[in-house]
């Protein structure tokens, strides 16, 4: 388990408490994610390398698709600390030139699900310990939107259209979330 999942999860407790509502969590994760004085502008510099052979028909749901595994691992990884090895994607699909979805999945180990069971504790959040892992995966997806906007020059938003959680051996499980993208 690394100490910066650790410091990412307090964080986002602190500040939001892990709740949906009036998009307090979503709102701090796009703030977390501005915060990310490197990574940010890295990751608009790759995919505004990639949108001009899109631009044309502003086709942003196939550069998704396209690159959808080096964007979302380095947004996940590098910004919210998810494991690479923990992630895994399936089934891109762009049926229009601004409709996207993806299956998600994270898996998450024993060490991080005990990290956010102790900062519910230490935050005495009462939720359950399977809600929050969930929230916190696909939120930090949903914000992700705020960024594709920046390339596409619209407003686009992520929504889940479901979303579960199947517990492993060892005391972990694996969040798998079918998420859509379109513009607003």
């Amino acid at each position: 388990m690394s100490i910066p999942f650790r410091k990412f999860i307090t964080r986002v407790g602190q500040h939001s408490e892990f709740k949906p509502l009036k998009n307090r969590l979503l709102n701090y994760l796009k703030q977390e994610s501005e915060n990310k004085y490197k990574n940010y502008p890295r990751l608009l510099e790759l995919m505004r390398g990639y949108w001009p052979k899109y631009q044309y028909r502003s086709r942003i749901s196939h550069l998704l698709t396209d690159y959808h595994e080096e964007i979302f691992s380095f947004y996940l990884n590098s910004f919210f600390h998810f494991r690479k090895r923990g992630l895994s994607y399936e089934d891109p699909e762009a049926p229009t030139p601004v409709d996207f979805k993806l299956v998600f999945k994270y898996h998450y180990n024993s060490n991080e699900i005990g990290v956010v069971e102790d900062v519910m504790k230490e935050l005495n959040i009462q939720a359950t310990t399977e809600s929050i892992l969930k929230r916190v995966f696909i939120f930090a997806i949903s914000s992700f939107g705020y960024i594709v906007e920046q390339i596409f020059g619209r407003p686009f938003a992520f929504q889940f259209f479901d979303i579960s959680l199947n517990s492993l051996p060892n005391d972990e499980c694996e969040v798998v979330a079918i998420i859509s993208g379109r513009e607003q």
